[in-house]
């Protein structure tokens, strides 16, 4: 075989055609809309997270560390580049559902929505909460002494690339980190607070605290993409449709797609309403317009209702 003849049999597309031609016609106005959608959040997303203020930083230069101006100005700082690599993340989750939606696997789309889902949430936390900021930041070590004892266990050459020194480096960082989290003391029983939590918030109270919306949404969005993401039965039930003879496997999972594709859309706006708050990037116009797009998508039903398998 030539290689013009092999290069004639390359597809000239990956993925479910005939699903993406039915997701184009069914969510037209959509696609309509997402010109603009990408042009907002490419603006909000690709630029410099701007520094702290120098003159700011300059006039706490005579304080201590403990100092509670300097741990606000710390907070901030680190508040800020959560907020936007959590949103920039969440941004990229949003791509990647959309390419799930696009081909017809709506139950792969709802796994990656649950991380959008708590990447928003968190970075809405942290944003009206900045001291928890740093204790987020610093976790790192803590995951990494959860993280590579067990990998190394299992992989024993990484010991090579992780060596006693780098480990015993992570440990302390780890320790120190933990004995920040000791420092926290509880309001009741007046006991250090210990567990390995960076918050002791759970996400759905986070969610309850951050935006009541996203609060509601814990249950269709959070929960159900658990269960799609994860060896259990239930997930196992929602992929089965019962023929009247018997189970069959769904393939395809088109309407559990348009409803992830409805629920991403209101997290994209959320996120963007964020992130344009947050850093006062004057978008406010284009964000409200945006808004106004997604009700003449979708209509005013509520997101967790039944009649969200379509566009509006």
């Amino acid at each position: 075989m030539t290689s013009s003849e092999e290069t004639s049999r390359i597809p000239v597309g990956v993925g479910n055609q005939s699903a993406q031609q039915r997701f184009i016609e069914r969510h037209r106005v959509f696609l309509l809309e997402y010109p603009k959608l990408y042009a907002l959040y490419t603006k909000i997303f690709i630029r410099a997270v701007e520094p702290p203020d120098e003159d700011e930083r300059q006039a706490l230069l005579h304080l201590s560390d403990t100092d509670p101006a300097v741990i606000a100005f710390e907070d901030r700082g680190t508040s800020d580049l959560l907020v936007f690599f959590l949103g920039r993340m969440a941004a990229d989750d949003f791509g990647e559902i959309l390419e799930l939606c696009g081909n017809g696997a709506g139950f792969g789309a709802f796994i990656h929505l649950r991380g959008m889902y708590e990447r928003i949430v968190t970075a809405m936390y942290i944003a009206n909460n900045p001291s928890e900021a740093r204790v987020f930041a610093e976790s790192s070590p803590i995951q990494k002494m959860n993280y590579l004892p067990r990998l190394m266990k299992i992989i024993p050459e990484l010991t090579k690339k992780y060596d006693d020194n780098f480990m015993q480096h992570v440990q302390a960082d780890a320790d120190a980190a933990r004995a920040k989290r000791k420092q926290s003391v509880c309001p009741k029983c007046k006991q250090p607070i210990t567990n390995e939590a960076w918050t002791r918030v759970s996400l759905d109270v986070m969610a309850r605290m951050a935006d009541s919306e996203l609060g509601q949404l814990y249950g269709p969005i959070y929960l159900e993409g658990t269960y799609q993401a994860h060896a259990n039965s239930l997930g196992i039930e929602r992929r089965l449709v019962f023929t009247g003879t018997g189970y069959q496997y769904k393939d395809i999972s088109e309407d559990e797609a348009a409803q992830a594709l409805h629920f991403a859309h209101r997290l994209m706006l959320k996120l963007i309403d964020l992130q344009n708050q947050h850093f006062k990037l004057h978008h406010d116009e284009a964000v409200v317009e945006r808004f106004r797009a997604f009700n003449t998508i979708w209509g005013k039903a509520p997101l967790g209702s039944s009649n969200q398998s379509g566009d509006g």
